[in-house]
């Protein structure tokens, strides 16, 4: 829990002022690791941290305008902090609906936008190839996954496979999972907090799959491979690359599910 400060009152006063509205309440809540997030007057989110995260974002939510998306209401200049509209609602927590959950996601990311900047990877962290960005997430994942998966040559053998396959650079969201995802009564509502990745549409889709083991436990190869209209064998080698990644995130933030995960990963490479 963040503590008041004076700092807060000021951008406070000042958003108040500059939407010329009147003050009501505001709350605290933590954002991740990195950022410190006021809620005010339960409508107005205003997000402080690093200037370079909040301009990547600020980048990301204007050339991807979605009413899923949140709308960017106001950003300093300086991109100390943005205002953005909060979207009310609860953290995807279980995946109730997985048809509902498919058909937002594949509609988010198909409208994903082109985008030219020099190299690929997180914004303005950006490495020179698609390739160096995937092996890197991978070596980073391979730290703590060697009880589970002994190695990672399979995985890196993916990434090789997927250089057949050129694609479209795009700007997206690159945190595109469930624990970033907002619900309503079971149904998709919205989708928060973007750590901006410059690459292709395809690793936030399925990246989106796999975040959750609700969803993980009750989808088929089949139905995966049919809400998108890339090549089977792509799709395949990008799955393998963020399911390794996901089984590392599963160990750390959520270790009852890796049953689920470890017995979609053998499915997985079976066939």
């Amino acid at each position: 829990m963040y503590t008041e400060n004076k700092t807060d009152n000021e951008i406070i006063k000042f958003i108040l002022n500059l939407l010329n509205i009147k003050y009501k309440h505001h709350k605290y809540f933590t954002d991740g690791a990195f950022s410190h997030v006021i809620l005010l007057n339960d409508k107005y989110l205003i997000k402080r941290s690093n200037p370079i995260a909040i301009k990547a974002e600020i980048q990301f939510l204007i050339l991807t305008p979605s009413p899923k998306m949140q709308k960017v209401i106001y950003y300093d200049p300086c991109y100390r902090f943005a205002v953005y509209e909060f979207i009310d609602g609860n953290i995807m927590k279980k995946v109730t609906d997985i048809n509902d959950f498919l058909t937002n996601i594949a509609n988010i990311t198909k409208n994903y936008k082109h985008f030219e900047h020099y190299g690929y990877g997180y914004l303005y962290e950006e490495v020179e190839t698609w390739s160096q960005f995937l092996k890197d997430e991978v070596n980073h994942s391979s730290e703590n996954l060697t009880k589970y998966i002994s190695d990672n040559s399979l995985v890196m053998n993916q990434i090789e496979i997927l250089n057949n396959y050129p694609f479209e650079k795009k700007l997206i969201h690159g945190d595109f999972g469930t624990h970033n995802f907002v619900e309503v009564t079971g149904k998709f509502a919205g989708v928060v907090d973007p750590m901006p990745v410059i690459g292709d549409a395809l690793y936030d889709l399925l990246f989106a799959i796999v975040s959750n083991a609700s969803v993980v436990s009750n989808i088929t190869l089949d139905k995966i491979y049919s809400i998108t209209s890339e090549p089977r064998k792509k799709v395949k080698a990008m799955l393998i690359i963020v399911l390794y990644c996901r089984i590392s995130r599963c160990l750390k933030y959520h270790k009852q599910d890796i049953d689920i995960y470890m017995n979609f990963w053998n499915k997985l490479n079976q066939n």
